[in-house]
């Protein structure tokens, strides 16, 4: 078990790396198009939809939703293993979501980045303010128990009293229409994803049926006048305001528009063509485990090991390189090669390999051949707007990742490159969040960043060197809150 959720919290953490890497490369017309999202590429970094292909950067926020989907069996099967009552299980899916969703809507205020420049270094201060505001709302402070509410609850007073002042004092309107994009799709994930698979724990043919009916719904929802489109653009505001027409006035005081919803919305829903898959394979995991199924490690079995590991990152590679340069006629036929190499080794009884890596082999190399076959339809995988080879490509690409991390953990002694991975994985929102309101703030507080700024003017790659840098302080900066066990819990 100890194995699994390295690996899961691996994968969490180098999405977090790929998140703030790829979001703290300068945009130098000079850079190669792979460093950046394959629809917004250099020279204009203007949104290309009808680009085809994905890079690197495209895989990181798959990277995470797969993770959140393979975290489901083990933390909802455990709550209920210790005899916790459904409504309980219930209270805890629906506090996170709300706590995510607070998360996202504060995230897009509070960013020093979202105030006017002219507030000079106050828009710093602010920044770190609202950054001392999260810690103490989310942090769960081992070392002082009995003070957590308390600590929790000057968070949420300072967090409140930010918003006060942007509104009151600098005239920066509120709106629950300004939000983190990622975070709120995690929170509409963290709801519909975990209530999902708690209905369908124990038939996962369940799980892909309701994945088939959203299918079905996204191919159609574009006929107006039908049930498909009424269900699609459903919203919950104006339902909500039907019912309690008092609430319209407070909604709007808010910033809300009834005619929009602030969290849901069908095509969010898209996401579980990622998040799923992963919580079937997260079943298949689970009850390996339970079974106590263990791994020989001898000397024959690591080299094996090893030759998958090689294997599944060889796949990552060339499907980047393959459907960035648009090779998809080779692409396919290499990933049908590499995966039944693989299926190979996973299913011969006498090429004795962890029992934990066959689900993973079988599942991902599905999902990969799956995603491949709907290649052509929509125009070809992009990440925006996400067609259905995205979900299902990332989402084995996904597993080989997973795959590798479980090998490299299993196999080879302690490694501080992938220690640190880890431990970022176990503190995924300090990371998120560390750039923007607390490295920045510092460095511009100090003069240095837009020393770091006017790098890539000197030499296009040295934007990429100021992405290295500030990645590399966020990883030092949340290691060591892991390091002090302060971990935040939204």
């Amino acid at each position: 078990m100890k194995g699994r959720a390295v690996s899961i919290d691996a994968l969490r953490g180098l999405a977090i790396i790929g998140m703030v890497l790829s979001g703290t490369i300068s945009r130098n017309p000079d850079l190669p198009g792979w460093l950046f999202h394959a629809q917004v590429g250099p020279p204009e970094f203007s949104f290309n939809p009808q680009q085809p292909g994905i890079t690197w950067v495209d895989l990181v926020f798959p990277f995470f939703l797969f993770a959140m989907g393979l975290a489901f069996p083990f933390s909802l099967n455990r709550m209920m293993e210790k005899g916790h009552a459904r409504s309980a299980i219930a209270r805890k899916i629906i506090l996170r979501t709300l706590k995510l969703f607070m998360f996202a809507v504060l995230l897009g205020h509070l960013s020093p980045y979202h105030y006017p420049t002219n507030l000079g270094i106050w828009r710093w201060v602010m920044g770190l303010l609202a950054f001392a505001g999260f810690f103490l709302s989310f942090c769960v402070f081992p070392q002082w128990p009995g003070r957590r509410k308390l600590l929790n609850t000057s968070g949420y007073l300072l967090l409140a009293v930010l918003v006060v002042i942007r509104v009151s004092v600098l005239n920066q309107p509120f709106s629950l229409y300004k939000h983190d994009i990622i975070i709120l799709v995690l929170a509409n994930m963290a709801l519909f994803g975990a209530l999902i698979w708690w209905l369908t724990r124990s038939n996962w043919y369940l799980r892909l049926g309701i994945l088939g009916l959203y299918l079905g719904l996204r191919l159609s929802h574009g006929q107006e006048g039908t049930w498909q489109h009424a269900f699609w653009e459903f919203n919950f505001m104006e339902g909500l305001v039907a019912l309690v027409p008092p609430m319209k006035e407070g909604l709007q005081a808010l910033g809300a528009e009834t005619v929009q919803s602030v969290f849901y919305h069908a095509n969010y829903l898209k996401y579980l063509f990622i998040v799923l898959p992963a919580s079937i394979l997260g079943d298949a995991l689970y009850q390996r485990i339970q079974q106590k199924e263990t791994e020989d490690t001898n000397a024959s079995d690591r080299r094996l090991h090893y030759l998958l590991m090689a294997i599944a990152l060889l796949a990552v590679v060339i499907n980047l390189v393959g459907l960035y340069h648009r090779w998809t006629q080779g692409n396919f036929f290499l990933n049908i090669l590499l995966g039944g190499v693989m299926i190979y080794i996973a299913i011969r009884p006498r090429l004795r390999i962890d029992p934990l890596l066959k689900p993973i082999i079988l599942w991902s190399v599905f999902w990969v051949i799956l995603g491949l076959a709907f290649e052509a339809y929509e125009g070809g995988i992009r990440k925006d707007h996400a067609t259905m080879s995205y979900f299902f490509v990332t989402a084995g690409i996904s597993g080989y990742v997973l795959m590798a991390f479980r090998i490299l953990f299993n196999n080879i002694n302690r490694s501080y490159l992938f220690y640190f991975i880890q431990s970022i994985g176990k503190n995924p929102m300090v990371g998120y969040v560390a750039v923007a309101y607390a490295v920045a703030p510092v460095l511009a507080l100090l003069q240095v960043l837009p020393f770091i700024n006017e790098w890539h003017q000197q030499w296009s790659w040295l934007g990429v060197a100021r992405g290295l840098l500030l990645t590399t302080l966020m990883i030092l900066m949340t290691h060591w809150t892991v390091k002090r066990k302060l971990f935040w819990k939204t």
